[in-house]
């Protein structure tokens, strides 16, 4: 089973889930390995 990733929009068949928080709500969304080192790496600042 595929599942688009949240960022990229590519099909990959291995994701991580992320929370994503907005003013009046949250959200999990799927991320594929290269868009979460990405996210990963913008929390370092």
């Amino acid at each position: 089973m595929t599942i688009q990733c949240y960022y990229c929009e590519h099909e990959s068949g291995h994701v991580r889930y992320v929370t994503f928080y907005e003013i009046d709500h949250e959200h999990d969304e799927p991320l594929c390995d290269e868009c979460y080192a990405e996210w990963l790496e913008s929390l370092k600042g």
